[in-house]
């Protein structure tokens, strides 16, 4: 069996219960007005279970090809519905023309085919939910049930008329009526009357079995799917239960009650479905149930409304006055019932202007990144209906920033969060009652994700702008108290030596001139100690063989002292003279701490360090053929110190095994854009000029 196959199955079940229903309910409004009490059950009476199963069963076979829960509900279903429509019938032909051509074959399926209605409740037990029979003992269990709910068809169809109005005698006048003699199976009478003397018991006992084995098929399940049966087996018990004070009550009252009880078995397969995730087609049924039941609410208001009024004047004009105040009156409230519906079952897509102001509001207020984070889960979840979503965002040194909104049920679905060009986090979603699948609800999704992202990026950039202002301050004052101890605890010293070494010579020139001059020739060798002290702070902060040599020519210098002991340093790369100082200086001493811990720790005997640039980035590569990093390794001082050096420039900084063995270092850092040249200065006049 095909799709194609259970979808065309599917269409003719609803177009042949469409008009058996409307039929149905046709001929109740014909005969009950004037006849309240028929002989026979209303049409509606087989109509509503007979809707009740045909709407998850239609869903279940459109989607799932010949599923036997499926089929039971369908088939069923449809034939409900036709019951209702032959009892209809039977009470038409019965006040208006017994002898009608329909009479007959109308009284035929109500009376007997009619027996078989009640088999798909023992079914639907015996099946559900995997629509196969439990395996082992229990099959044998659920055949003997089946083999009892037969019992009653198999009598009803082929029982004798003399038999069934022996069995109850309140059938008499309707079999001479519209009973026409068929071939039946030759059984003595006595025989027949035990068989449908037994078959209301036998029925029960159906019942009672099938109940005990869907309960059975609670051991050894899964939560889920104890959940799923549950609302199931209630339901079948309340049927059974009902079924047992059916005899009590009037046919009016049976007809309410099992109407009733077989709406909520019905119901209870829409909850597994629902609620639950079974089949796969909990959304289709969820919003098809919600337009449903709105539709028939407005139309039996407008229906309402036009009896109430035309009644009330009772003529053509009336009528039209009863038109015009539905459209009036109903017309507004109907398209808000429905934009309700619409936001219950596919939330707030449909609005996705509003979705968006007000997730640009809620970020407006919000105020910091985990906020913002929740704010977007807060607002996919109400725009699309779902029932759990999860935001997630990357940091690139910390743990990611999470934001949960609803409670998780099922495996949900992720979409990553694209921006730049990078995926910077994802998103986790369990699908409303609606999937997102059109164009639209695409380019809503992302329209929410860019904005948040857009506003959570900011702030992290601010947060991290602000951290950026902190560590230039600490390390501004730090570098201050650097200087300021090397000055007094260093070259103060030198120079107050240096300081008296002269006025001690001075005092001596004319008592001991050579005294006087030893003490000059130290004062001499103290201030050369001072100017190796002052080169060697101005070295620090800022090697000046960048400014002699330029950043290529000063690595090269670098390598030379560093080459010896086995081990040798190449320098190759073309670079510009002039490059912004912060980044000469940064690659500088990225490269310089890259060649020594190349030459501490890596037992290399050859380090290649290769500089080249573009118009945004200076790049610089150092790779040696050493031992390489271990897994286990630590980082140390040193490699945290040239991530920091590349990061405050915005650069980036990658260690990793180089190949063939050994390590590799890269290092891109950012070099201001060709575009942005420097104000010009005012023009200076020349007479200021010369002042100056």
């Amino acid at each position: 069996m095909t799709l194609a196959t259970s979808r065309i199955a599917t269409i003719v079940a609803v177009c042949v219960s469409l008009v058996a229903a409307i039929g149905a309910i046709a001929i109740d409004l014909t005969v009950l007005p004037e006849h309240p009490d028929p002989p026979l059950s209303s049409g509606w009476s087989g109509v509503l279970p007979g809707v009740a199963m045909l709407v998850p069963g239609c869903l279940l076979l459109w989607r799932l090809p010949w599923h036997p829960i499926a089929v039971v509900l369908t088939g069923f279903g449809t034939l409900w519905v036709i019951d209702g429509l032959a009892s209809a019938a039977v009470n038409l032909a019965w006040y208006e023309d017994r002898e009608a051509w329909w009479a007959v074959p109308a009284f035929w399926v109500f009376t007997r085919l009619g027996s078989v209605l009640i088999l798909p409740i023992q079914l639907l037990l015996l099946l559900f939910p995997d629509g196969r029979l439990r395996p082992g003992g229990w099959r044998a269990v659920s055949m003997v049930a089946i083999g009892l709910g037969l019992v009653m068809p198999f009598a009803f169809l082929f029982a004798p008329v003399d038999a069934l109005a022996a069995d109850d005698p309140s059938r008499t006048e309707l079999l001479a009526a519209f009973e026409r003699p068929l071939p039946t199976i030759p059984l003595p009478d006595a025989a027949w009357g035990a068989i449908l003397a037994a078959a209301m018991p036998c029925l029960a006992a159906s019942l009672v079995l099938s109940l005990v084995v869907a309960v059975s098929r609670r051991f050894g399940a899964t939560p889920e799917e104890r959940a799923q049966l549950r609302w199931l087996v209630w339901s079948g018990v309340v049927f059974v239960a009902s079924l047992a004070i059916f005899p009590l009550l009037p046919t009016l009252l049976v007809d309410v009650l099992l109407a009733v009880t077989i709406g909520l078995i019905s119901a209870s397969v829409v909850v597994a479905v629902t609620r639950y995730r079974l089949y796969a087609i909990d959304r289709l049924l969820s919003w098809t149930l919600v337009y449903a039941v709105l539709i028939t609410a407005i139309v039996a208001v407008d229906v309402l409304v036009v009896l109430a009024v035309g009644s009330a004047i009772d003529d053509r004009v009336a009528m039209l006055v009863a038109v015009v105040a539905v459209t009036l009156a109903s017309a507004p409230l109907r398209g808000r019932l429905f934009a309700l519906a619409s936001r219950l079952v596919s939330g707030r897509r449909s609005d996705p202007y509003g979705v968006v102001s007000s997730l640009g509001d809620r970020l407006d207020r919000a105020g910091d990144t985990p906020t913002r984070l929740g704010d977007l889960a807060a607002a996919i979840a109400e725009a699309f209906a779902s029932p759990y979503v999860r935001v997630e965002l990357d940091r690139p040194d910390a743990e990611p920033i999470v934001a949960e909104q609803g409670t998780r049920t099922v495996a949900p679905e992720e979409v990553p969060i694209d921006y730049g060009g990078a995926v910077v986090g994802r998103i986790l979603m369990e699908p409303g009652r609606r999937p997102i699948v059109s164009n639209r609800d695409q380019r809503l999704l992302g329209d929410l994700v860019r904005l948040a992202v857009a506003a959570m990026r900011n702030a992290e950039l601010g947060r991290e702008l602000q951290a950026i202002r902190e560590r230039l301050v600490v390390a501004r004052e730090e570098e201050r108290s650097r200087l300021r101890r090397e000055l007094h605890d260093g070259l103060g010293p030198l120079l107050g030596g240096v300081k008296l070494r002269l006025e001690t010579a001075r005092n001596l020139a004319e008592r001991d001139p050579e005294r006087s001059l030893a003490l000059l020739d130290a004062a001499i060798d103290d201030q050369t100690e001072v100017i190796d002290e002052i080169r060697r702070i101005v070295h620090d902060l800022r090697p000046p063989a960048l400014d002699d040599l330029g950043l290529v020519r000063a690595l090269e210098q670098q390598a030379a002292r560093l080459t010896g002991g086995g081990l040798t340093v190449d320098v190759s790369g073309d670079l510009p003279r002039e490059l912004p100082p912060a980044v000469e200086v940064a690659a500088y001493r990225i490269v310089s701490e890259a060649l020594a811990n190349a030459r501490r720790h890596s037992g290399a005997s050859h380090v290649g360090v290769r500089l080249e640039h573009d118009e945004r980035m200076l790049r610089a590569e150092v790779r040696d053929d050493g031992g390489g990093i271990p897994a286990d390794a630590v980082g140390g001082v040193g490699l945290r110190s040239l991530r920091e050096r590349a990061a405050e420039l915005g650069g980036t900084l990658d260690i990793g095994p180089a190949d063939g063995g050994g390590t590799v270092i890269r290092a891109a850092l950012p070099l201001a854009h060709p575009d942005a040249q420097p104000e010009p200065e005012p023009e200076t006049p020349v007479e200021a000029t010369a002042d100056a």
